[in-house]
């Protein structure tokens, strides 16, 4: 099922509404799926990040979504790194695209959800990654999604309302409105 949200950033300047997924995306369902593992160490997200780019780019994503992905990517496997490396050796990414939304996954062992936070503590320097995660998949119309694995650990996503771009004319003037949404270029636009 899919649901029309309207960018409201976009909106104040025109009409631009994308389709976005109401649940959870089925991988059966997918136009492409990508995943590898990292060792759930502080070295590897950077890795994970690059690869997860490098991956992104080839399928077209647009080089604004390209920095939103990678800022993803390094806060949820840096999290795993740094949270669930004792009971968690290893840390899965997961990349899915469909027509209408890119989600961004990583799973680890550890049998502990994050906690919520409403909101960062000013005195620490650290605790802002998921709501930084979440603030932007909001944002665009997403959502940040925890939840318990069956067999064991947890996987961590962010979903983000995703949209082909036509030509550049049309990318360009949906950048222009500010549109969050993720643009994916049908043909690589040098």
């Amino acid at each position: 099922m899919l649901t029309t949200v309207s960018n409201p950033y976009a909106a104040r300047r025109g009409t631009h509404t994308h389709r976005v997924p109401a649940a959870r995306p089925d991988p059966r369902n997918a136009v492409r799926v990508y995943a590898f593992t990292v060792r759930a160490v502080p070295a590897e997200v950077s890795v994970a990040r690059k690869r997860a780019a490098r991956v992104l780019w080839d399928w077209g994503l647009h080089e604004d979504g390209l920095h939103t992905a990678s800022l993803v990517i390094s806060e949820l496997v840096g999290n795993a790194a740094r949270h669930a490396a004792p009971h968690s050796v290893r840390t899965t990414v997961a990349l899915t695209r469909t027509g209408t939304m890119l989600a961004l996954a990583v799973h680890d062992d550890h049998p502990f959800l994050p906690l919520p936070r409403l909101q960062a503590d000013p005195g620490q320097d650290c605790g802002r990654g998921l709501l930084i995660v979440e603030s932007l998949a909001r944002e665009a119309g997403g959502a940040l999604q925890v939840r318990p694995m069956a067999e064991r650990g947890k996987e961590i996503q962010a979903v983000f309302p995703a949209a082909d771009s036509a030509d550049s004319a049309d990318l360009a003037a949906c950048l222009a409105a500010a549109c969050p949404v993720m643009h994916f270029q049908r043909q690589r636009i040098s």
